[in-house]
């Protein structure tokens, strides 16, 4: 006899959304093996305001028409799992969600003027899924919490085979919203840059950055592409993810140092929230506070390939024990199933 299958519906902030990408879709499949019958309702006008001001009145009008729809349809399935607030920090149709409902959380989104709309919205759902412990421990008060890192597809994002390039390079991929964070560590990465004539600072984003101290013989700048997303961690010598010790970063899932990790990559980051606890896992890199930690954690892997290499490896096992797509889906299908 076939065991009942359950309607699940993800509400997501739009189809290419990073979050959508990596908490959700990447699940699907797994999700429609495992008993459910999944569908998405993504937000055609995105979750977030427009940069233009000029703008924000039309949008926010369209977003928040556009929502209750989007709920009302969600009410017919089984389970609801939404993606932080459906519009930016508001809270609009939430409370006619009907339970039980799932509440992904990937990011500090109780900061904020309106943060008390995130907390609204938790005291309703069934179970608040969080994308680390930062984020868990402050929503435990709210509700029934559950730490879910955001899973790396390490069948897609695996070492590259062939050996590794002549030119050395540091490498950082993002949106172009956290190009602050590079900024804060140019001084080390000029001193780095002059050190080693044969490296370069590579950024893949969706806009080129300017910087003061770097030369620009020694900068490349690529477009980020979904299509190029992996080939372009095969360039790196070494994945970098610099950060500033506040809440916003601490709330951060650390999903780029995870795919650097994914991809064989040794990594320096800052020690900040998630990032801390992954490099307690194993040795895959350094942590790095100062513009001489910075200094002395990208010189010692541009001067010896073989702790590249190591490091690489290590944090490629990591991932794959802890952090892949592999491992979090049957959780995520037996937290989902759970709330039936």
């Amino acid at each position: 006899m076939h065991s009942k299958r359950h309607s699940l519906v993800a509400l997501t902030q739009g189809a290419d959304v990073p979050s959508t990408r990596f908490r959700w879709a990447q699940y699907t499949e797994y999700l429609s093996t495992s008993g459910f019958d999944v569908s998405e309702f993504p937000s055609y006008f995105g979750a977030y305001s427009p940069v233009s001001k000029i703008k924000r009145p039309a949008w926010l009008a369209a977003a928040i028409l556009e929502n209750l729809p989007r709920v009302l349809r969600s009410n017919q399935y089984d389970l609801r799992f939404v993606q932080r607030n459906l519009t930016a920090t508001l809270l609009t149709w939430e409370p006619i969600l009907r339970p039980p409902f799932v509440f992904d959380v990937d990011d500090a989104i109780f900061l904020g003027q309106r943060g008390a709309s995130a907390d609204r919205i938790a005291r309703s759902a069934s179970v608040i899924i969080c994308g680390n412990s930062f984020l868990a421990n402050y929503f435990t008060k709210h509700g029934n919490v559950e730490v879910l890192p955001t899973a790396v597809d390490t069948q897609r994002f695996k070492p590259r085979l062939l050996s590794a390039p002549v030119k050395q390079i540091i490498g950082w991929t993002g949106s172009s919203s956290g190009f602050k964070y590079l900024h804060s560590i140019e001084p080390a990465l000029k001193i780095v840059l002059s050190k080693h004539s044969n490296a370069v600072f590579k950024v893949v984003s969706d806009k080129k950055p300017f910087f003061k101290l770097l030369p620009t013989s020694q900068v490349c700048y690529e477009p980020w592409s979904e299509d190029r997303e992996v080939d372009v961690l095969h360039e790196f010598t070494v994945g970098i993810m610099p950060l500033e010790n506040d809440l916003w970063a601490r709330g951060k899932c650390s999903f780029k140092m995870l795919t650097y990790m994914a991809s064989g990559l040794p990594v320096v980051v800052s020690p900040v929230g998630m990032n801390a606890e992954v490099l307690k896992l194993g040795m895959c890199g350094y942590a790095a506070n100062s513009t001489t930690d910075w200094v002395e954690a990208l010189s010692s892997l541009l001067n010896d390939s073989l702790l590249v290499d190591r490091m690489g490896a290590a944090g490629r096992n990591i991932t794959e024990t802890f952090f892949s797509r592999a491992v979090i889906a049957p959780k995520l299908t037996k937290l989902l199933k759970a709330q039936l």
